[in-house]
């Protein structure tokens, strides 16, 4: 809206001073009139409610979460993390689980991390991918997952309790992480994930590919046992075909392949970082998330092996 002014026998001190004064509001109410949508998340314990909830395969859901105001965010930087609480279930066997002896046995409650599939820029929800591993259906693992199950198990409606955000790193945009204390900042970001670990990747390369301005390059490999375990495959291959110019590389392994399966087999190897992953230098970083012996065995060994500092090696 623009406002024009002409002098003219009819246009009085005041009547001047009145329009000037009405420009003056408008301009007031554009650059601070418009509100920033409240933040939910404050490090306090907290309640989302469940809002939806939709089958991805036939062990993969999204758990859709409605915040407390409609207009409200989740409030959760990239590459940090939110916890979940839930009763802590007893084992098949007492002060057991799967086999083992339950480190938890002695809790009333426990707690997860997890990473959502929105972002910041999803107003009044969060979603959050889960895979249920449901007790007894694999013999080695008879009662299953503990939080999976809980959340597995909840229907639209039912509250949980969350809290956040927290966790040591965060991507800042244009290449600027902040890992821990230190401030890094790389043209090009390798990223190895195994199972549920893709979370914090997606929304690490989500944020990337956002923003036109952000010419930050990132590579995946990501690690399943099997095709049906690959998890938000559809949203990964579409944001690669998308942007091919900055999201470099997609790759796979799997334990167990279907027949014509074209990418690789087996553990993460220094073979597969050298073919699909940036090479080491000062302007690359490399995000690993995954299950702890994959982290360690998989994904630092080969990295320490092809002469990546150990700075550039950021573990979630």
């Amino acid at each position: 809206l623009r406002f024009t002014m002409e002098w003219g026998p009819m246009t009085t001190p005041a009547a001047a001073a009145g329009i000037t004064a009405l420009a003056l509001l408008w301009f007031l109410f554009n650059k601070f009139g418009q509100q920033k949508p409240a933040v939910f998340l404050n490090k306090q314990r907290q309640e989302v409610v469940l809002a939806e909830k939709t089958m991805l395969s036939h062990d993969t859901f999204r758990f859709r979460f409605a915040l407390p105001q409609k207009n409200m965010i989740l409030g959760l930087p990239i590459g940090k993390h939110f916890k979940l609480y839930a009763p802590n279930p007893q084992g098949k066997v007492k002060g057991e689980w799967n086999g083992r002896d339950d480190e938890e046995k002695e809790l009333t409650e426990i707690e997860r991390k997890y990473t959502p599939t929105s972002s910041d820029h999803d107003i009044g929800f969060c979603d959050l991918v889960i895979k249920v591993y449901e007790g007894g259906k694999i013999e080695r693992f008879p009662d299953g997952g503990k939080m999976s199950q809980h959340l597995g198990r909840m229907q639209v409606g039912d509250k949980i309790t969350i809290s956040g955000p927290w966790g040591m790193n965060e991507y800042k945009g244009h290449g600027h992480f902040k890992v821990g204390s230190k401030e890094k900042h790389v043209k090009r970001i390798g990223m190895m994930a195994g199972g549920t670990g893709i979370t914090p990747m997606l929304q690490v390369i989500a944020a990337i590919l956002r923003d036109p301005s952000d010419k930050t390059e990132v590579s995946l490999l990501y690690a399943n046992q099997t095709e049906g375990d690959i998890l938000v495959r559809d949203m990964l291959e579409d944001l690669h075909a998308k942007h091919g110019d900055r999201f470099k590389s997609l790759w796979y392994t799997l334990d167990r392949p279907p027949a014509d399966w074209k990418y690789s087999t087996g553990f993460i190897t220094d073979e597969m970082i050298k073919a699909h992953l940036p090479p080491p230098g000062p302007e690359t970083l490399v995000l690993m998330c995954g299950p702890p012996p994959m982290v360690k065995y998989a994904c630092q060994a080969n990295l320490d092996k092809l002469s990546y500092p150990k700075d550039t090696q950021v573990a979630f």
